[in-house]
This record gives C-alpha cells, structure tokens and sequence, in this order.
C-alpha cells in the first residue's frame, strides 16, 4: 500500500502528520533558518487560550487547503473540541466540539487530568482535506445504567472536512469489534486510551491504543479504519493466544492481557509497507528462556518492538518482532518499554555491513536500542542468549517519546532522558563496516526530572547541510534549540522565547517560517521570524571546503523588497568571516535595487593542532556556520530593521587530524547483585581522521591518575585473547593496533568494555593516543554498587510509621468540610539511586498537595527518603446526611526488583453532624433527603402538607422532635422552609421536585444560624424516618409509614383492587397453599411465577391465572379503606392483602390491558421498571439460578453475541437451537440443552434484589440480566411464535392451556421420565402413529397390548413390555418447565407431549407399578469428539487452508471466538453451503471450498492436526492450525422429514441400496465414510455409500478416488446381496470386528436403519448387542458374539495425580483458604489448556520463582512462596477435576488445590525425579474407570464376550446370528 503523498494544492510547508510518517523526526522543508532563529527576529507572534481546563495532547498540525486558502493550524483538544486557526495570524477561523468528553474522574487515573477526549494527534489526507482521529466519549446506558461511568465509554472514528469541520462520513463506533487475531477480545472504549499519533497508509487509517494507568480489562490494540468503507477492516491484538488473559471483567486490571501501545503520544511508524509499534508491560509471558526467532509468531507480545505487515486490503499480519532478554524483569519493575515510540532512520545515511535499514527505540530502562528494521532480533538470539540487534547504548535513565534524527553531515540520534542532558550519537563504523553509534555530544541544560519531556525534532534550512536545528519540549522550561552538530562535543544553545512549561511528550509542528506548540496551560504559541522583510538576500552562503591556514570568499547579493532611507551596518558573529560596511551601498535604495556584498572566510590566523593542551584558538576541521546581519532604515513601517543571512562552510586540514568522540565515556553506575554474575557495560568511542592526510596511529597510553597532578602513564598491556587492558575494569577487543592506517574523513569505532572485577567502588582510567595528526585523549569512568532497597511505609496520623506490609491509609472518620492529612515514605536503604518507575496518585477528593510528590521517575538517593502528602478534604454538608465512605488508590512501584506493584487503598468516612431526636442507639432518627421546589413554583400544592409552626426558633432539629412526637408514629417526612417554617407529612415528595445544586437550600434557620431551612424561591430543606422510607426503592409516592399497597414486587406490577368473579374465581389456575407464618404480597407472587396475573384476598388467600374471570372488575376508588382492599397481609401487617371480594391484582410486566368479561372503569397502563422479562423470543422464563457452583450452568454457548447490546431477547436469538439459555451480569449469554453445575434456584425468591439476579441489560436498562454468579434462566417453548422484545407482556393464554393428561384409555399417567440414558426407555415400537397428529390419546390407542407408552418431543410415541436403557423419573416434580416434559402435542397443543429426551409416561391399568429394567451398562461416547453429521448439516473431514486465501471465505468469524461450537458454527452459516470450525475459536462459511483447500491425511485427529478443542465445548473438535472440520448442508430431499435430534439413531433415513467397498492401501483418505483395519499386514480400506442405489455412479466416483488416492480396490459389492462379510471399525484406536454369518436379502427394508456411515462411526456399533437390540429386535431373534482385541500399548490411560514436574513434588490436595488463597503469588487462568506442567512451569519461571505450585478447579494456576501454617489437606481422590489441558490428569477441585513444592533434594543423582510419576499422557477419552469389558493384554487373542439379546416380536418373525470368534486382528 502506498503511503499518503502531498496533493498539488498542499504547500510543502505544510505538518499534516506528527513529524514524518517514518517518525525519524527529520523536517528539512520548513524554511527555519538558524540565522533567523538564532536572531533577535525570532520570537512570539501569537499566543492563543481556550477553555478553562482544556489540554492539547495531540499535537498541532498545519495545512493549506487544496483550494489554496490561507496556511491552517488544525488543533483538537481533551475536551473534544476541534479548532482551526489562521496559521499566520492566529485568528480563529472555525470550532466544533464533537462529543462530551470521557471524564479522568471516572478511572483515577491522573496521567491525563480532568477530560479525555481526543489525545492522539490527527491526520490529515492531503488529496481531500479530510483530517481523522478517534474521539472518547460515553454512550448513556450502554452496558451500565447511567449517562457516564467506565463502562458507558466508547470511541468513535472521524472524519471531518478542515474547511468546515462538518463530518465527512457519520462517526464510526469502534467498540464492539473484534481482533483479528484474538477474536474473544472486543473492543471496550471505557478502559482504553488512543494515545499514539496516527498513522495513514492508502485509505486505510491506523490508531493505536493501551490504557489509563494501566487500568482495567484492556488489550493493546491497532485498529484500522478503511476510510472509504467507512468500517473497521483490520484489528491487531498484542496479547492472545492461550497464555495471554482473557476475562469478561471489565473492570478486572489485566484482565486482558495488558501489551498497551501509547509510546507517550509518538505515532505508528511505517515504510508503506509495514507498520512499526513498541508495546508496554504484559501479562502473558510466551518467551521464558528459550530463544525464538522474529518470525516464531510470538502472541504474547508485552515490551516489544513490533513489525507488522500491511497486507492488501489494509488488513495486518504480524512479521517480525524484538523482545529484550531481560523483558520480564521490565514487567516486574514497571520499566514499559512502550513509553518511548520507535523511530525508522533514513536508510540512504544509516545503514552498514548487513543493515540495510536500521530503527532506534528505548524506554524507561534506559536503553537505547539500534535494530535492524529487517530482522528485528527476536528473543535472545543473541550471544550468551543476550539481544540479537545492531547496539545497545546504556544511559541509565528513563526515556519517554524516544528519539529524533539528522541524516547529513555523517547521521546522528539523539535522545533526551528524564532528568539529564540531550545527548548526541554519532553513525560510525566497526573495522567490518558494521554500523556503530557513539557519543559525539551533550548540551548543558537538564531536562526536567519528571515525566513529560518531549520528542527531538531536527529540521534544516532546505535541506543544506550546517543549517540542522535540534528542537525539544520540556514540562518546566518550554522548549529548548540547539544547533544539532555538537561542537567540540557540546551541543550549542539557541536562546528562544519563554512560553513556560510545555505539555507532556509534545513535540512542535512547523509551518512555512513558523512552529507551534502547546503549553500546560491550554495554549498554543506560535513562534518565528515578522513576516515583512526589507530585503531577499541568498542565504544560506555556502563557502565549502576551506583548508586551515588559507582563505576563500564569496558573495551575498541582495534587493531591496521596499524604498529603503539606509543600509546602516553589518555585523558577523564569527570573527572569521570578514565583512565591510563600506561595500554597502549608501544613500537611498528604490525598491528593486540590487547590491552584493564580499565575504572573506579567513582561516590564515587559526593554529591547526589535534592537542590536549593546544591553544585557544586551535580549531577542529568540521562544518561552521554563523550569522551575518544588515542593519536597515526603512522607508516604510512595519518592516523588520534587521536582516539575517546564513554563512557556512568546512573548515578542512591538508593533513591528518585525529579527533576523538566521545571525550568522556561514561559507563554510569553497574548494580552488583549478590550470588550473580558480575555484569558488563559496552560503550564505543570513535577515532576520525578529519583531515585530508593519512592518519597513523602511533601509540597508546593510560593513566589513573588526576591529569593535573603530573600523572604518570602505562603503556597498555594485552591479555593472551588480544584484548586490550586499560586499567583495573576497562578493556577493548577491538582496539586498532599501532601502525593502524585510517584514510580521510574516515573513522574506526572502538568497543569498550566496564567490568567492575573490583567490587563497589568508582573506576576511571584516562586513554591517551598518539597519531601522525596529533594526540588526543578520552576519559573513561564508571562505578560500581550493590542494587537499590526500598522501603515502604505509610504514616498512622500520630507521628508514627505503620509496617511495610501495610498498603491501607485510613484516614477513618472526617467530619464535612474538614482536612486530614496522611503521608506515604520510601526510602532507599540499598546501594544505588532509587528509581520510581510508576507513581498514578489519587484525585478528587482525595489529592496530593504537591503534585510532584513521589512522581514517576523521582530518583531517590541512597540512605535518603522521600515523602507524598495524601489530603482528604471532603465537602461541606447538611445535617443527618447518611455516612459515607470514599475510596480511592495510589498505584507505586520501583525499580527495586523485589518491590513490586503497590496499590495503597485509600479510604476515609465522612461522618456527618447529627441533630434532632435519636433512636436507642444514638443514631438520629431523621436523615436528609434533600433539597426541593415546593408548591410545584407556587403552581401546586406543598410537598408536605402540615405546618406545625411558623417562628423565630426554628431548626430542623426542632422541627423533627415536633414531627416525631405529635401524632401517633410520628411522621415519616420532616421539612425547614423560609428560614422559620416546619412542615410534616407521610407522602414521600415527588423526585421531580428535587434540585441537584444544594445552593438553592441556603437560608439560615431562625434558631440555628448554621443549619439550612430552606432557601429563596420556594425551596424546602426535607428530612425522612429511615425505618420508614427507603428513596428510591420503589419509586413510589403513596404514603408511607403505615400499611401501604405494595405497588410493584419482582416482574409483577400492581393493576388495582379487583371485585371477585360473577362465575367462579377471578383466577382459577391456582390456589397455593398459604405458608405457616402467613402471605405476603411477595410470598403470593413467587408462588404464582410465570403465571400473567396473581392476586391476594381476604389477608391470607393468594390465587393465580392467565385470565381474569367474568364479572371481576377494577374498582373506582384507589383508597383501600372504600374499595375495599383494606385487609392487611397475614404475614406482614404492613401490606393489604385484599379484603373480602375484594384482590389486590398485579399483572406481569404491567404493560398489557387486562382483558375482562364485563364492563368497567379501564384498567391502568402499567410502566415503571426495570423488569424480569417473562418472554423472550421463543422461551419462557424459569427463574433466577445460581452459576459457577460446580462450573458454568449453562456452557455449551457461551456469549455467542455482543455483551454491549445484551437484553434476554437478544441473548434467545443468539440461543435458537437450545433447550436453555440464560442472561447474566448485565452482558453475558449463555445457552445450554441442560442445567449443569449442580446450578439450583438461587435463595431470595423472586426479588430480583434479594435472589441477586439484579444488574439491568446492557442493552435495555428497563430489564434484569441476572448478576454476580446469577443467571435469569429462560426455557424454551416448543409452541411460542413470536417473542416480546419490548418488554409487553406475552399475549394472554387461552384459559384451558397445555396439561398433563392424566389418563389416555388403559393407560394411567406415571409422571415425566429421562430419556436416552443408555438407550431407549421403550424400545419395542417406535412411532406407531403419526407424528404429525400425535396426541396422548393417539399414542394411547396405538400401543394397545404394550404395559407401557409414552410420549416424547411432541410428536413421537413409544411402546414397551419393559423400561430399559436405565431410565428414571426426572429431576425438576411435576413442574413441566423445572422437569423438562414442557413441549405440547403436535395434534393438540392443549396437552403436553413430553420433551427433549423426556417421556410423558404411561402404565397400563389403574393402580399399576412402574418397573424399570437395569441392562448392561452401555459405556457412553467419551469426549472430545468429531461432531459427525448433525441437522442440515453432512460432515465432510478435515481439510487443509487453501492457497493464497481462506478455504471457505464468504463469511468470516461470524460469531465470538470465545463462543465458537460445531452447533453454533453450524447455526451461524445456516444460509450457506459449507461451514468450518478451524483453531479452537474460528468460525468461516462460504459457498464454496476454495482452491488448494484439501482432504489433509492421517488415521486419527493427531495426523489430520484436527485436534483442538472448541473454545465453546471441550469435548468437541474445532478443527487445528490451519486445518478445519469441514461440513456441508445435506440437499434437501436427502434430509428426513422428521424433527433430527443428536440422539444416537435417532434419524430416519430411507435407502435402497447400501454399497460396501473392500481395498487395499497404503493411505487412507481421512473421513467419515472411510474406515480402516489391518491384517496380516494387509491394509484394508471399506466405503458405504449413502447415495441412492446408483450403483453405475457409485463405481465410478470409487473409480476416481482411487485414481486420485492410490488405492488398489478389490471388490465392490451391494448391501443387499450381502452374507459372510465382516464388519471392522476404528473407534478411538481399539479395533473391533463382528463377523455376521446369516443371509440378508431383504436387508433394505429395514427403513429405520440409519445413514450407514454413522452406524460404523457412533459407539453404539462397538457394543453390538446394544445397537441391534434398538433397530432389529422387532424382526429378528439375535445372536451375537463380539470379539474385543487387545489394545495396542494399553490404550487406556486412567488419569493419575502427577506425582512430580522437574525438582516439584506433589505435596497433598489441600483445602482452599477461608480467607483470600492458600497460595496468594502468581497466578493465572486457562479454561482449555491447564495442565500441571504448564502451572508449575509458571510459578518457576515467575519473579521471584515461587517454591509452591497448585492447581484448582480444573483450570487455575496459583503460586506461592510458602504454604500457610493454617494449610490443611484432605484425601487425594477428592482433588478429581481433570485439567482442562490433559484429561489425565488431576487439577483439584472445587476449593481444593494439588500442590507441588520445589524440592531439590527429590532429584536423584542421575538427574531424575525420584518420584518421577509414569507418563500422563493426555488422550481423548475423559473417564475414570476402563471399560470392564475389554480383557487385560494377559487374555487370550480370541477370548471373548458374548453378549445375547433374545426378543420375539409380533407375527413370529425369527432369525438368528451368531457372532464367532475367528482371526486376530493386528491393528495397524
């Protein structure tokens, strides 16, 4: 793709992007003179503020329209607001806030203060003046209830058009999509941050994005937006795969992975074919300690520099990475790597042998990183596994916004640190020509010592050499200039003016002549030379090659722009250059005219001398530049009176001159670690030859002594491998020897090396060398000393210090409007300086007094501490205020490797003043509610209605005492008005009255001049009985304080006082018992759950129905006292509970009128909410369940959809297909066919309050969606046909809806039985009748003779003797929804007819017994499996990718990844061809299978490598890498007309003819239809075709397979001319064979016999007997002997306890702690590849590593440094969880733990684990005991089982097989 080009109409001088698109920081097009900048003429020509509080993170961009207009500065803010402003005079020209801006207040973090809106810089497209960025802001009830809140943030995508801000396009919403690579992570833009600049390539616009604070469940992402699509193309995840972390919890920190990418504000590096990004701390850790290449495909990809390619499309892949050898170090300490951007080097300058093009990045480690862009280097790829890249540079400090670059006069990096110089790096070379930096130069001024110093920016005066400018931000200065070639290494200051303290990580934007750049303030400043200049003079002058010694001259010619009076003077700043004023013209000058001016550069007088002690005046050969001003007067105003002009030229010498750089190399502080080794330091120094002779080196020396005490040098010495010795701990290996030839303007590069062999202490040694051009000399020093220890403490308010351990402050209790202090102490008692390498304090009301306290990157000396002052100060507040408590948090770490992440949790209760009368415990009685507008504005009537005094001694306290005391009870509400007023009263004031700013309630009481009575404009101070009244419970405004009309209880609203019925009850369905202690209005409703309305009556009768009797009317009066209602509850005296003739009536839902028989006044339209949808879609409501007591409830799907947009309608479309599905916290779907679990009604009732099912949808806060561990269950109804999305109630039921009929003819009702559970319940006739008109008695009628029928998923029936299959009552009563017999008869939906393997049963005769006959166990299919065919669907095999593309690409991940099933999957691509599931979490339709896409090979799933599990179900296959489980829809006149279920045999198939082919091969083709044995070495290959007895068809479609496959085919034969033949099946790697000796010539009509391939393919066929007892024993008498072979290795593997991983022995199951965990380390979740060696290998591999390892609950990994004291253990067998990652192995349980402990000495002397355990290998088959019918490999090869099945079936129909035993088969 090709980047984004200037377009005709844009100036050159034009900044719209953040520097280049490279990011080398490299502007040579701007025309900024150093002449100018370095002048008098250079300085503020406009400033400009805006909001109060509004900060500007992106940096300024600077445009010309493509019509030509006027140069714009483009400015977007924090607070959303986009601006342009006239580049040249600052005049604003349009403005446009876009969104209301994500507030800081909601996340705590203080990195950006107060509004987040746009931070990341724009860009802008040149060819359309469209300018784009992404913009934070909040949708109101998104995924929570509220207008804000973390989880309402999102971003949106822009494009806006520069001249007048109008959209391009309607903004894009990005949350909800999914990345690419990781499709379980969505995008949430509550917990992100898009900090980088972005980066624009094609039409495709790139943002990056990390998170605040490193906050919440976030994952570093890049998002493409194809901007003429106008939608998301790309997402690009840096933490996925299995180690990386992956939780619905949004506001779980790391729940996501981490891996941000913010590069303080630097843009996305690209070369229009790849994109570049450096990330920060992540959680995943896929490198520990074995190197990996760039190309490994790492998905783990925290702290790393990242090469992505840009494929076609926009769309990226991931090509090369770097990740430090130390990263994990750099994670503990909180050292981002991300925090300095990556910058791509100009490759015509900065390339070497084998670097072609080189990057150059760093972060808060304080290294700088030279990369080849090519080949990034890996993981410790390197020599002795150290970093495999170009060079290293050490600067020991923290680097944010990484580095700028000058690709002429040699190349230079440059590079300013937190708290040090800007220094200056040189390209050199090594003697092979590899590219080598060293230092040339620093300036003397200090950056700030915080966090916030900026990005270098070089740019140069058209591109000439010696006009180079280095710019750079500073948070306490502003911005600072020097000339960017260091001279004699210091880099020259270029004085600008002040404009105080930039923003964070700025850099400027320039324009033509001009730059721009934000302040801390909220200003931008706009800096440069007037516009109106007297004259055009060329500039710069350039005099070139100038040898020492000689002179040279040139010429300045200049006109006159205007009539100018006088030409009054010249002056130059360098005295070399020699001017004349009497060359300069006198008199006046027209304008016009020209004139030149003759310049001399004299170096005759300059003293040529490579010499420490040489003269002042002696030069260095290199460029030199300076300013030559002329002095004008002018004979116009408001032109400048000063014109510079730029004279530059090389000073060269005819000889050699040596030139060393650096002149100091300084190797810094080395931290000493006890019982490590000793670490080394590798800096190069460069010896240049700047003159035009050869330069010979002649000879070396060192000294250790002071130079200016007479030192005495050493020659050097060499150590046997060459290297030389330069004094005690400096050496080089690659030191040029003497006689060393180096040509001109030629350099060599010499490494050297700090090795501190001599403890702690400072080292320095002085290099001297002796040249044929001089000498010269070079400073080496470096100390040495043990490693930072950090102390932690926070203060206890009384002078004293809490423990280290302590991370709480507690200020305790505050009174209003007070201050408290606390301070949080760290020393550093170690042995070098102490680095804070993460410091996010608190804000709000809690705040730090000096911001600077504790910041990020404080260096804190050694022995010496520094301090952080929290303030609490909460606000001022009325009486009686409820007590509240705020918390907030202070996130520390260091770089004290043992110190770790500390979150100071802050806390502090603001206890109110109390006053007015208490209760026994001291408490007062009344609490404010707030202020309010009484009288509606003097429109209505008062709030509270009883005025109990008007005087000069009121107070509220007064007032409650009076309210309290003057009538019975006392009155519930208490109110202050016009200073002197007292009100009472007991209905609660309307919330519409309430006012949010309390400066309305302000006026002084009569009789307490400090408390609030009300206020000016008719507003009223109101106090409430707390026992009483409860804001916001119900919403309700009836009065309260005595019995009360319950308004609303769970998903039921109240209708009104209803009259009994004319004829019979108002609601007949039901009449609960009443409990002991008596109804309530909530007991009733719980009883009467999914009915459409309950009513209670005469105090303790509760009835329920689906419709309202004749006669039963509403009343007109709503006063319980005349419409009669006035009974109260038998089990709550404060409720009414209808009266006599008299229901409180409540509907559900409340929203549907109620129909009636009789007329009446109407009944109310019911709202309010939020509610429990009683309906949604096709299901009706179940309850509120608990999840996650043995594991999830419902787990076969999980969030198949959007958590944004959940609601229980949406979840139950996304169910379509199961039994179940259920909605919890708010955002979460789940869809099953069972309850699992062990999940049971969670306690509570019906309150959606008090059974915890109370967190509203995320995408309709009117309903419930379930809550913590708490599902609202829905079960699916067979018969529904619409759904309620609305939230309506469901149409009324007709009054005699479905039942259970209870006798059908002979047959007696038993009650709702399994079945299925090994078989059928009742087998002997099946589907008698026909299923379209099936009813109970129809089944009844055609089981006559049989002693049991029954009838099963609405339309098919049974008949049996006997009850078989071990089938029993089901679970769940008579409750047709709890035992599943819930589906209604397909002849009359009236009565039920059963249910998904369920059976509404039948028992012949009154007062018969039920008796259940117990078969042969019939071991069941053991996961995981490959799904065969199901529904629509025929399974074809696994099939490889395709060439070039996906093998299926119509659709892609049309589901969630975390989600992904072979149903789902197959649900999702219902309107396509094919479907396949491919890498556990891939879900891909199409019409077609594309090119190059085929069969893979293999017997098993292993050889296929379709061998993972699906994300969705464990127990299923979801194809592999690069490999899918492919299906394709069976035509339609294939399908069975009948309803097709995955119950085994359960599908009706008709076939004529069956054909059964016999080869030979070599090869087998991998599919369901073809199956393999062995004998005698032979292989055997046999087909059954499903195809319609095309017999001439058939052959030839064998005939081509073998063609294409090698096989050599023996015999074809037709199923129905079939005897003798045997049977082979592969099942799971044991191999079975049934020889059936018998002649079946009518074998075709058998019509129920199934599609023949899935008869070889399910299990059934492995237990023969079984199987034919199911399909033939109504025709034949059977026989059947099944000879069972050995297993080959012994297949069956049971799962064991591992016994020991590496030097980890098991300890014992324990139980886990009651309090937090028994092991409180490290620790990490993997739902599907947990194993015991993949947890131990975590808590070795952790910092510190953990001595404790142990897993729980199948899927979780905790370490532990020790093993509490209180640590207990139980008996092993009850840690019986498989791991999710080997089911043959134990990992815990339920709240027990497998724990190993690392002990060395269970390591024997050859190496081994003493207790080393026998392998564990992980296999297929999931059970805990082997199949008792398979002999032991001690049995005899043809030993057998025989098995006999007898049954005589109607008309006397007998046939015999008999299965005999004959060869051994030898599986292959």
């Amino acid at each position: 793709m090709a980047l984004i080009a200037p377009a005709a109409g844009s100036a050159p001088t034009d900044s719209y992007i953040d520097a280049d698109v490279a990011q080398s920081g490299y502007l040579p097009n701007h025309n900024m003179d150093p002449a100018v900048v370095d002048s008098a003429q250079f300085g503020l020509l406009w400033k400009m503020a805006f909001n109060a509080q509004e900060q500007f993170y992106a940096k300024p961009l600077v445009y010309t329209p493509l019509a030509g207009t006027a140069q714009l500065v483009f400015l977007a803010s924090s607070q959303n607001w986009i601006r342009t402003l006239n580049a040249k005079t600052g005049v604003l020209v349009n403005a446009r806030q876009v969104h209301t801006p994500f507030l800081q207040s909601e996340i705590g973090c203080t990195d950006i203060p107060n509004t987040i809106g746009i931070i990341g810089t724009p860009v802008i497209d040149p060819a359309t003046d469209i300018a784009y960025f992404f913009s934070k802001t909040y949708i109101p009830n998104f995924r929570t209830a509220g207008n804000t809140g973390v989880y309402n943030g999102v971003y949106y995508f822009h494009g806006v058009n520069v001249n007048t801000l109008a959209d391009a396009f309607p903004p894009l919403l990005i949350d909800g999509t999914a990345a690419d690579n990781a499709p379980q992570k969505f995008f949430v833009g509550g917990v992100s941050l898009q900090r980088p600049s972005l980066l624009q390539v094609g039409s495709v616009v790139y943002g990056g994005f990390g998170s605040s604070c490193d906050l919440y469940n976030y994952t570093g992402l890049v998002v493409g937006v194809d901007v003429n699509q106008q939608k998301v193309i790309t997402q690009f995840a840096t933490e996925s795969g299995p180690l990386a972390a992956q939780t619905n919890v949004w506001n779980q920190n790391g729940g996501g992975g981490q891996g941000g990418i913010w590069m303080s504000g630097m843009g996305l590096a690209s070369d229009g074919e790849r994109l570049f990004f450096v990330t920060g701390n992540g959680d995943g850790h896929e490198n520990v300690g074995t190197p990996a290449t760039g190309t490994s495909g790492c998905k783990t990809l925290g702290e790393a520099a990242v090469n992505l390619n840009i494929e076609d499309g926009g769309t990226l892949r991931l090509a090369d990475y770097f990740q430090p050898y130390d990263y994990q170090n750099m994670d503990g300490g909180d050292q981002d790597f991300g925090s300095g951007g990556i910058v791509l080097l100009d490759p015509t300058t900065f390339h070497g042998t084998g670097v072609n093009r080189m990057a150059v990045t760093g972060g808060k480690n304080g290294k700088v990183y030279i990369l080849n862009a090519d080949n990034m280097g890996g993981y410790k790829l390197g020599p002795g596994q150290g970093d495999n890249i170009v060079q290293t540079l050490a600067t020991n400090q923290p680097l944010f916004g990484a580095y700028g670059s000058y690709p002429l006069e040699g190349g230079y990096i440059y590079s300013t640190p937190v708290g040090d110089a800007t220094y200056a790096y040189k390209l050199g070379f090594s003697a092979a020509g590899s590219p080598v930096f060293a230092l040339a130069g620093q300036s003397n001024e200090i950056s700030a010592g915080r966090v916030g110093v900026g990005i270098p920016t070089v740019t140069s005066y058209k591109g000439n050499p010696g006009t180079a400018i280095l710019w750079m931000t500073d948070p306490n200065v502003g911005l600072r200039a020097w000339y960017a070639v260091p001279q004699n290494c210091v880099l020259k200051t270029i004085n600008l003016p002040a404009i105080g303290g930039a923003n964070k990580f700025q850099r400027p934007a320039f324009g033509d002549s001009r730059l721009y750049v934000t302040s801390a303030a909220g200003s931008i400043y706009c800096l440069g030379s007037p516009v109106n200049l007297p004259l055009n003079c060329t500039s710069p002058v350039e005099f070139g090659n100038v040898a020492l010694g000689s002179t040279a001259n040139a010429t300045v010619t200049c006109t006159a722009n205007i009539a100018i009076t006088s030409l009054n003077g010249m002056t130059v700043g360098n005295p070399d250059f020699i001017v004349n004023n009497a060359s300069l013209p006198t008199g006046r000058l027209a304008a016009g005219t020209t004139f030149s001016i003759p310049v001399t550069w004299d170096l005759t007088g300059d003293i040529e001398a490579a010499d420490p002690n040489a003269t002042y005046n002696a030069l260095t050969p290199g460029v030199q530049s300076t300013a030559l001003t002329i002095f004008t007067t002018n004979g116009l105003g408001g032109y400048s009176t000063q014109f510079p002009i730029t004279l530059s030229g090389t000073e060269v010498s005819q000889n050699a001159f040596v030139v060393t750089t650096p002149k100091t190399l300084d190797f810094a502080g080395v931290v000493l670690l006890p019982n490590q080794p000793i670490p080394t330091v590798t800096l190069p120094f460069t010896i240049a030859n700047a003159g035009l002779g050869p330069l010979t080196i002649q000879g070396y020396a060192y000294t250790t002594d002071a130079i200016l005490d007479n030192p005495t040098y050493h020659n050097l010495t060499y150590f046997s491998n060459g290297t030389a010795d330069f004094g005690i701990g400096f050496s080089s290996d690659d030191l040029p020897p003497i006689g060393t030839v180096i040509g001109p303007d030629s350099s060599v590069d010499v490494d050297t090396t700090f090795y501190p062999y001599d403890g702690v202490q400072t080292y320095y040694t002085y290099l001297l060398m002796w040249t044929s051009g001089g000498m010269s000399e070079v400073t080496l020093a470096g100390t040495a000393s043990t490693a930072p220890i950090a102390n932690f403490s926070i203060s206890n308010g009384e002078g004293g210090w809490l423990p280290d351990s302590n991370l709480i402050m507690d200020f305790g209790d505050v009174a209003p409007a007070s201050t408290s202090e606390l301070q949080i102490r760290i020393c550093n008692n170690g042995g070098s300086v102490l680095d804070i390498s993460k410091s996010k304090p608190p804000n709000g009301l809690f705040y730090l007094q000096n911001p600077t306290d504790l910041h990020e990157e404080q260096a804190i000396t050694i022995g010496t501490c520094a301090y952080g002052t929290v303030t609490f100060a909460p606000n001022a507040e009325v009486y009686n205020e409820v007590d509240q408590t705020f918390n907030n948090t202070w996130t520390l770490n260091t770089d004290d490797l043992n110190f770790g992440v500390h979150i100071v949790e802050i806390i502090g209760t603001v206890v109110s003043i109390k006053q007015g009368p208490t209760n026994s415990s001291g408490d007062a009685i009344y609490t404010y509610l707030g202020c309010f507008l009484d009288s509606a504005g003097g429109q209505g009537p008062r709030l509270l209605p009883n005025l109990l005094y008007d005087g000069n001694n009121n107070s509220n306290a007064n007032c409650q005492e009076l309210c309290l005391t003057s009538t019975p009870g006392g009155y519930v509400f208490q109110g202050t008005e016009y200073e002197e007023q007292c009100f009472c009263g007991n209905k609660p004031p309307s919330d519409q009255w309430l006012v949010s700013d309390e400066g309305y309630c302000t006026f002084s009481c009569t009789g307490n001049s400090v408390d609030a009575c009300g206020g000016n404009g008719g507003y009223i101070s109101i106090y409430y009985d707390a026992t009483r009244y409860t804001p916001g419970a119900s919403g309700s405004t009836s009065p309260v304080g005595g019995p009360v009309t319950v308004n609303s209880t769970g998903n039921y609203n109240y209708a009104g006082c209803y009259s009994e019925a004319t004829t019979g009850r108002a609601l007949s369905a039901l009449t609960p018992r009443a409990p002991a202690n008596g109804f309530t209005i909530e007991l009733c409703q719980a009883a009467c759950q999914g009915y459409q309305y309950f009513g209670m009556e005469y105090s303790n009768e509760c009835y329920c129905g689906n419709t309202l009797g004749q006669g039963s009317v509403n009343q007109a009066s709503t006063d319980p006292n005349t419409n009669g209602c006035s009974m109260l509850c038998a089990g709550n005296a404060t409720e009414y509970c209808g009266g006599p003739n008299r229901l409180d009536l409540y509907q559900i839902n409340g929203s549907a009128p109620i129909p009636t028989q009789t007329a009446g006044p109407p009944a109310p339209t019911l709202t309010g909410g939020p509610i429990v949808e009683g309906m949604a879609g096709n299901y009706n409501y179940l309850g509120c369940y608990l999840d996650n007591v043995n594991g999830r409830a419902l787990s076969a799907l999980q969030n198949p959809e959007s958590g944004a947009l959940n609601t229980p309608n949406v979840c139950a479309t996304a169910c379509v297909g199961f039994e179940y599905m259920g909605v919890e916290y708010g955002g979460e779907c789940y869809c099953d066919d069972i309850i699992g679990g062990n999940s049971t009604i969670a306690p509570g009732g019906s309150d959606p309050h008090a059974n915890g099912c109370s967190m509203t949808c995320n995408g309709n806060s009117s309903e419930y969606c379930g809550g913590p561990n708490r599902l609202n269950v829905y079960v699916l109804n067979p018969n529904a046909t619409s759904s309620s999305p609305t939230g309506t109630a469901a149409p009324t039921a007709t009054p005699t809806g479905p039942k259970v009929v209870q006798t059908a003819g002979p047959y007696v009702y038993a009650g709702c039985y399994v079945d299925n559970t090994n078989g059928r319940a009742l087998a002997a006739s099946i589907n008698p009748e026909s299923g379209v008109n099936s009813t109970v008695e129809a089944c009844a009628a055609a089981c006559s003779g049989y002693t049991y029928m029954g009838v099963e998923y609405s339309h098919e029936c049974y008949c049996a003797n006997t009850i078989g299959g071990g089938n029993g009552v089901a679970p769940g009563g008579s409750n047709v929804l709890a035992n599943g017999c819930s589906m209604t008869c397909a002849g009359d939906p009236t009565e039920y007819c059963g249910g998904p393997n369920r059976l509404n049963l039948y028992v012949l005769g009154a007062g018969a017994t039920v008796s259940i006959s117990t078969p042969t166990p019939t071991p069941t299919p053991a996961g995981p499996v490959t799904v065969g065919n199901f529904g629509i669907w025929s399974y074809l095999g696994c099939y490889t990718e395709a060439t070039g593309t996906r093998a299926l690409s119509d659709l892609e991940n049309p589901i969630t990844g975390v989600a992904v099933t072979v149903e789902a999957c197959g649900i999702a691509c219902s309107k396509y061809a094919y479907f396949g599931v491919e890498y556990s979490g891939e879900c891909y339709c199409g019409n077609k299978i594309n090119t190059g896409s085929v069969l893979a090979t293999g017997l098993t799933v292993a050889a296929t490598k379709c061998d993972m599990t699906c994300s969705g179900n464990t127990t299923e296959y979801c194809g592999g890498p690069n490999r899918l489980n492919m299906y394709s829809q069976v035509p339609a006149s294939s399908q069975t007309s009948t309803t097709q279920r995955d119950n085994n045999f359960n599908h009706k198939y008709n076939y004529n003819k069956y054909h059964i082919l016999f080869c030979n091969s070599a090869r087998l083709h991998n599919g369901d239809y073809y199956y393999a044995w062995n004998n005698n070495s032979r292989n055997h290959l046999f087909y059954i075709d499903d195809q319609l007895g095309n017999f001439d068809q058939f052959k030839h479609s064998i005939d081509l397979f073998r063609t294409q496959h090698n096989f050599n085919c023996c015999r074809y034969l037709e199923l129905d001319d079939f005897r003798n033949r045997n049977f082979f099946c592969l099942y799971f790697g044991i191999f079975y064979r049934v020889n059936i000796i018998s002649y079946f010539n009518s074998f075709v009509h058998l019509n129920s016999f199934v599609h023949l391939h899935s008869f070889v393919y399910l299990h059934s066929f492995v237990y023969l007997h079984s199987f034919l007892h199911l399909y033939f024993s109504f025709y034949f008498n059977i026989n059947i002997n099944i000879d069972f072979f050995d297993h080959i290795n012994h297949h069956y593997v049971p799962p064991t306890i591992v016994k020991a991983v590496g030097s980890y022995a098991y300890e014992g199951c324990y139980n886990e702690a009651s309090k937090g965990r028994l092991l409180g380390g490290p620790s990490f979740t993997n739902t599907s590849g947990m194993t015991v060696e993949a947890c131990v290998a975590f808590c070795q591999a952790s910092s510190p590593s953990q001595a404790y390892a142990g897993v729980e609950y199948a899927q979780e990994c905790y370490c532990a440094s020790s093993l509490p004291s209180s640590a207990s253990t139980v008996s092993d067998s009850s840690c019986n969880m498989l791991c999710t990652g080997n089911n043959k192995e134990f990992c815990g349980a339920s709240k027990l733990l497998n724990v190993y402990y690392n002990n060395p000495n269970s390591v024997a002397g050859n190496g081994q684990v003493d207790s080393n355990n026998a392998p564990n290998a992980a296999t297929i088959v999931p059970n805990t005991n082997p199949p008792t019918s398979v002999p032991s490999s001690s049995s005899s090869p043809t030993s057998s089982i025989l098995s006999t099945v007898s049954t005589t079936v109607a008309g006397s129909v007998t046939t015999s097989l008999a299965a005999v035993s004959t060869t051994t088969v030898v599986p292959p």
